[in-house]
């Protein structure tokens, strides 16, 4: 089985700004959200964990998994260039949605970010769906691998998440 865990609140997810490729850390809530995911997944044998590099995806991680982590760079959030750090709000998002279409203003392009994710499930599948994987990452790549592992319903919003921060799916 494979449970998929989107990483824990940061303050900025808490103050809705674009949280890309910038280092922030776990709040205190993100930090007992990590506490209680490790209390639901607690009797799970887990075969590997993977987590993205990003520090506060790691930060749930070593909370929740006790062996080594393969920190993988495919599971990193999409790199919202001059967005980062700036304030989600109605008009921003309409500004970055056309961004990404291209990778325009510093960010990564969203082709290029579905590819990176769709390399990391399909390595999934060819390799470890017999066996109990954790995934540690965030928003945006969990609702690729959602999109991968239960298919896309034809009227998908992707503006909206799959996994609040600290939520756990199961596949």
């Amino acid at each position: 089985m494979i449970y998929l865990v989107r990483q824990g609140q940061t303050d900025w997810n808490l103050f809705r700004r674009f949280n890309g490729v910038t280092e922030t850390f776990l709040n205190q809530y993100g930090i007992e959200q990590a506490k209680k995911q490790a209390e639901e997944l607690k009797d799970i044998e887990f075969d590997i964990c993977f987590c993205s590099p990003q520090m506060r995806a790691v930060q749930t991680g070593e909370i929740i998994y006790k062996g080594k982590m393969i920190l993988d760079e495919r599971l990193a959030e999409i790199d919202c260039g001059e967005f980062e750090g700036t304030e989600e709000n109605g008009e921003s998002m309409s500004l970055f949605w056309q961004a990404i279409k291209t990778g325009d203003r510093g960010t990564e392009s969203f082709d290029v970010f579905m590819k990176r994710n769709a390399s990391f499930c399909n390595m999934l599948s060819e390799d470890y769906m017999q066996k109990n994987v954790l995934i540690i990452t965030h928003a945006a790549n969990a609702r690729i691998i959602n999109y991968y592992l239960s298919g896309k319903p034809e009227k998908y919003d992707f503006t909206k998440a799959v996994a609040q921060d600290g939520e756990i799916l199961k596949y």
